[in-house]
């Protein structure tokens, strides 16, 4: 039997993710084809644990699809402090402001290295959304984040991590624009590694939409 992950904020569906949900996904360059931009480093900053790790960039392979024209991000966290964390984000707004009632989000994460599975990191995503356009005027967002351990997360495969329906506070909301970061976070747990990576990939982000994004293993080898 292949082994389930598990998320560890909202609970979530577990169901197969259907191919034409990528398509509905409303964030630019979601599936890292051929380039990183807009995607530009995100680091967490003061007042929160302050964060460090080299600069995201684009690898071919590996891919989420195996697809030889495509690629995904990699991205690396140097442990400083717990909640301390490095990777990347955009902002983008949508095409008209939005009503938003709930929207799913998500993305799928590749762990290189069996020495990172040691439990002193994270892989996470987060939504943000916001009132304005440019990421103005912050409404409120969520996050989802899988601790990194041998026991659930094998290297070299890839796994999703997502909310099928996050409800935002005071829903419905309208909202013209949203940031997806996607990054690896610190945990409590003491490192063992000078420097962790992980690869991104496939994000997505639907809102209003009944289609599942399940967090699952997508099986590639």
């Amino acid at each position: 039997m292949q082994p389930v992950v598990r998320a560890v904020a909202i609970a979530a569906v577990f169901a197969a993710i259907a191919p034409a949900l990528f398509a509905q996904t409303i964030v630019p360059n979601p599936h890292l084809d051929a380039q990183l931009p807009p995607w530009a480093a995100f680091a967490s900053s003061a007042p929160d644990p302050v964060g460090a790790g080299e600069a995201p960039v684009w690898q071919s392979p590996p891919d989420v699809d195996n697809a030889p024209s495509s690629g995904s991000s990699r991205v690396r966290l140097s442990p400083s402090s717990p909640n301390a964390a490095s990777g990347m984000a955009q902002c983008f707004d949508f095409a008209v402001p939005t009503s938003i009632n709930f929207i799913n989000y998500g993305m799928a994460f590749y762990v290189p290295s069996a020495a990172s599975l040691d439990g002193a990191v994270a892989a996470t995503v987060e939504l943000r959304l916001f009132s304005g356009a440019g990421c103005t005027g912050f409404l409120g967002g969520g996050t989802q984040s899988q601790a990194l351990t041998a026991a659930n997360v094998p290297p070299a495969t890839w796994y999703r991590i997502a909310d099928n329906s996050f409800v935002p506070a005071g829903a419905p909301i309208m909202a013209a624009s949203a940031q997806v970061r996607g990054y690896l976070r610190q945990t409590g747990v003491q490192p063992t590694q000078s420097d962790y990576a992980l690869n991104l990939d496939h994000f997505v982000v639907v809102p209003n939409s009944t289609t599942p994004v399940s967090l699952i293993q997508f099986g590639v080898e």
